[in-house]
C-alpha cells in the first residue's frame, strides 16, 4: 500500500483558483519518478519484442494516472508515493475505453455523414473526462461506456465540468504541439524518451484535474473523500453519520429523490446541522426552490432559538450559519422572511449587527403591511429608516418612513426617538440642499 500524501485543507479551494497547483502536481515526488521511468521504458521498442514491454509500461503509466485521479478525488493534494496499488486492470480498461470510443466516432462519421458525425465526435470528446472519472469510480468499462452516466455526471457538476473538459483539451493540444516540436529537433532515440515524459506529464496533470473536480463536487456526487473521514478526531463520529452515508450512497446510485426523502423524514423529526445542510444541498440539486424557502424558515427559527443557550464562540458560529442561510433564501426570493413578526425583528437586528445591512432592509421591507397590529411596527420602522439614512444615504426615503410611523403609531413609546431622528435627518437634508437661484 502506498503512503498517503498530505490531505487537502478543510475548505475546498475551487479548481480554477489552484491551476498553478494543477500544473505543478506531476512534478512532485512519486509522480515525476513514474513519469520518467515509464517514459524511458518506451525505448524498449528497440529490443526484440520490446514493443510488448513498451505496451506494458504504457498500461502501468495509465494505472498510476488513475491512482493520482483517485487520490485527488479522496482529497489528497500530493501524488501517491511508492508502488501501484488497487485497480490493477484500470490501465487496460482505459485503453479499451479509448479504442471503443474511437471506433464509435469513426463509424459515426462514416454512417451519419460529416455534420452529424462531427456532432457525435464533439459529444464524445466532451464526455471523455466523464467516462474516465466514471471508470475510476466504478472500475467498470461497461458503466464507463454508458452515456447516461456521463450525462448524469455533467448535470450534477454543471458548468465547472465543461471548464475542466476544455482545460483537458487545451493540455492535450499543448502536448501535441510539444511532441511535434521535439520530433523535428531531436534524433528519434532521444525524442522517444522526451515525448514520453511530455505525454506522461500531461496525462498525470489531466487525471489530477479530473480527480480534484470529483473532490470539489463530492457532495453533489454522493462521494465520501477519504481525507475528510481521516480528519475526524477519534471517537467523534457524527451521530447521524449512518444516515448521511445512506443518503450519499443513494445519490451515488443515481437516486437523489430517494436520498432527499430519507433526509426529509429525519429533518421533520429533528436533526443536527449536518443533516439540514445536506438536505438543502439535495434540494438545490433537485431545483426545489419552494421547499428550500419553507425549510429555510423552519431552520432559521431553530437556529434563532438555540442561539440563546450557546457560549460566545458557539453563538458567533451560529450567527454566521444564520446569515448564510438568510442570504441564500433571499437570493431565491428577495421577499423571504420568517413567518412570525418576532423572528423578523430578531433576525433583522442580528443581520444589522453582523454588517448585513442589505439583508436587514430586505427583511424589514413591507413589515407594517404584513404585521399592521404588531408591537414591533415602530421598532422595525425606526431600524429600517436608520439603515436607509446611515448605510444607503437615502434620507428622503428614511424621512418619509419615519413620518408615516408618526401618523400610524403616534402613541408608541419609541416616538421620542423617532422625532429626534426626523429632526436630525431634516437638518441634514436642509444643510445639503442647493440654494435656489434668484429669479431674474
Amino acid at each position: 500500500m502506498s503512503a498517503r500524501p498530505p490531505a487537502a485543507p478543510a475548505a475546498i479551494v475551487p479548481f480554477w483558483n489552484r491551476l498553478r497547483g494543477v500544473m505543478l502536481y506531476p512534478a512532485h515526488g512519486g509522480a515525476m519518478a513514474a513519469i520518467v521511468l515509464f517514459a524511458l521504458a518506451r525505448l524498449l521498442i528497440y529490443v526484440p519484442l520490446g514493443w510488448i514491454l513498451a505496451l506494458l509500461s504504457m498500461v502501468a503509466m495509465y494505472r498510476y494516472a488513475f491512482e493520482c485521479l483517485r487520490a485527488s478525488a479522496d482529497g489528497y493534494l500530493e501524488p501517491p508515493e511508492g508502488g501501484l496499488s488497487g485497480g490493477g486492470n484500470l490501465g487496460w480498461k482505459y485503453i479499451g475505453l479509448i479504442l471503443i470510443l474511437g471506433v464509435v466516432a469513426i463509424i459515426g462519421i462514416v454512417k451519419l455523414g460529416p455534420v452529424v458525425g462531427l456532432i457525435l465526435v464533439l459529444f464524445i470528446g466532451l464526455s471523455l473526462p466523464g467516462a474516465t472519472m466514471t471508470l475510476a469510480m466504478e472500475e467498470s468499462l461497461t458503466t464507463a461506456l454508458n452515456p447516461l452516466q456521463w450525462i448524469s455526471l455533467i448535470m450534477r457538476i454543471g458548468w465547472p465540468y465543461l471548464a475542466v473538459a476544455a482545460l483537458c483539451l487545451v493540455i492535450t493540444l499543448s502536448e501535441g504541439y510539444a511532441t511535434q516540436f521535439v520530433k523535428t529537433i531531436m534524433p528519434p532515440f532521444i525524442a522517444i524518451g522526451l515525448i514520453g515524459i511530455i505525454s506522461n506529464y500531461a496525462l498525470v496533470m489531466t487525471f489530477h484535474l479530473m480527480g480534484y473536480l470529483l473532490y470539489q463536487y463530492h457532495e453533489e456526487l454522493g462521494l465520501a473523500p477519504e481525507a475528510q473521514q481521516l480528519a475526524r478526531p477519534p471517537g467523534m463520529s457524527h451521530p447521524d453519520q449512518t444516515l448521511l452515508d445512506d443518503a450519499a450512497t443513494l445519490v451515488r446510485d443515481g437516486k437523489p429523490e430517494e436520498a432527499t426523502e430519507l433526509l426529509r423524514k429525519q429533518v421533520r423529526r429533528g436533526a443536527l446541522p449536518a443533516v439540514h445542510m445536506q438536505f438543502r444541498k439535495l434540494l438545490r440539486i433537485g431545483d426545489n426552490k419552494a421547499e428550500l424557502l419553507d425549510h429555510g424558515r423552519d431552520y432559521l427559527n431553530i437556529l434563532l432559538d438555540q442561539g440563546n443557550d450557546l457560549s460566545a464562540q458557539e453563538r458567533l458560529a451560529n450567527d454566521r450559519c444564520i446569515m448564510e442561510l438568510l442570504r441564500e433564501c433571499q437570493a431565491l426570493d428577495p421577499a423571504f422572511a420568517p413567518a412570525g413578526a418576532g423572528q423578523v425583528v430578531q433576525l433583522a437586528y442580528r443581520a444589522e449587527q453582523m454588517g448585513q445591512q442589505q439583508a436587514a432592509l430586505l427583511l424589514l421591507s413591507g413589515f407594517q403591511q404584513r404585521f399592521p397590529k404588531s408591537q414591533y411596527v415602530a421598532q422595525c420602522g425606526l431600524l429600517a429608516a436608520t439603515l436607509l439614512h446611515e448605510y444607503k444615504n437615502q434620507d428622503e426615503e428614511a424621512l418619509a418612513s419615519l413620518q408615516n410611523l408618526k401618523a400610524t403609531v403616534p402613541g408608541d413609546p419609541l416616538m421620542p426617538e423617532i422625532d429626534a431622528k426626523i429632526s436630525m435627518i431634516e437638518r441634514m437634508i436642509a444643510s445639503t440642499a442647493k440654494p435656489a437661484r434668484p429669479q431674474s
